[in-house]
């Protein structure tokens, strides 16, 4: 009996995540991709999947800071500072994350909460499912631009609060990992002038990853991630990344084969980790002399009885 109970939990909480995963794929209807692009998502999943909320069975944050095309004035630059934690006994998930994305005279703020609920099923494997609540600020200050100063379009800077709402899917397992979300559901629009202006479109992430064992000191992971806008040019990674004594990484990865990247991440001790990525786009891009860095450092702690820094996260 007791087989059989955990075999139907472990089958209607499969086919709840596939309708939770055909759900969060419709949600589908913008123009162009306005999400920062960054990689830190190789080393901290939760900034694009809420379902990753308590997923490492402890309390975990990390800070990064990303300059995208450095040489370029008004280059993107993206700051984010990010948590959670696991709660009763690892089945659950809270988290926070604050971003700041400035490009030019653009600026966006946005903070979300997180809940993530992780269901054990079969063979050390598992479904978590995460929501996140939140708003975004969106911002134009065209006092730092040299402007004619009777053009109207110019005589107004624009500051709006639109709530946001997400939702992702994650399936596990010791070597395998999968996920799919919607981080941000609702689009961010305004009126001004009389013209209606898009500041956030829709944006769907897919993410992959399978861990190879090559000896007991060597692992290697290949990994993808795709991400989706309607109407808009199809952006993905690829890459794979090697792993030294669970300690030391070092990887390679390419996003549309047109920008190629590396990043090396340092396990110091159980708690501390600091990561560096560094991209070159191509003449595909923006070409050769404009690299893009991005810089993570990031703590594991035991708050809770249930918690276990000492157990390795492959994902």
């Amino acid at each position: 009996m007791k087989k059989h109970s955990a075999f139907s939990l472990s089958d209607r909480a499969f086919r709840t995540g596939l309708l939770f995963l055909a759900a969060v794929a419709l949600w589908q209807s913008s123009f162009a991709q306005q999400d920062p692009l960054y990689s830190q998502y190789l080393l901290n999943p939760f900034i694009i999947n809420p379902a990753y909320a308590g997923f490492s069975k402890d309390i975990t944050g990390l800070a990064a800071y990303r300059v995208q095309w450095a040489g370029i004035s008004g280059s993107p630059v993206t700051m984010n500072v990010s948590g959670h934690t696991a709660l009763l006994n690892n089945k659950m998930g809270l988290g926070l994350s604050v971003l700041q994305d400035n490009i030019g005279t653009n600026k966006t703020t946005e903070f979300h909460v997180a809940y993530g609920y992780h269901i054990q099923m079969q063979r050390n494997s598992r479904v978590s499912f995460g929501l996140q609540a939140g708003a975004v600020n969106y911002r134009n200050d065209f006092d730092e631009l040299i402007i004619d100063p009777n053009d109207p379009k110019f005589q107004t800077n624009i500051s709006e609060f639109s709530p946001s709402i997400g939702a992702g899917i994650i399936f596990s397992s010791d070597r395998f990992y999968a996920g799919i979300s919607v981080p941000k559901m609702l689009k961010g629009t305004a009126v001004l002038h009389d013209e209606q202006i898009i500041y956030y479109n829709r944006h769907a992430y897919a993410h992959a990853a399978y861990v190879f064992v090559l000896s007991h000191r060597l692992k290697i992971k290949p990994f993808a991630l795709a991400r989706y806008v309607a109407n808009a040019p199809f952006n993905a990674d690829a890459g794979a990344i090697l792993t030294a004594d669970d300690s030391y990484m070092l990887g390679l990865f390419t996003r549309n084969l047109n920008t190629y990247g590396a990043i090396l991440k340092i396990n110091l001790g159980d708690m501390l980790r600091v990561g560096y990525v560094f991209e070159l786009p191509t003449n595909k891009s923006v070409g050769l002399n404009y690299t893009a860095h991005e810089i993570t450092i990031g703590i594991r702690a035991r708050l809770f009885r249930f918690h276990d820094i000492s157990a390795i996260t492959d994902f």
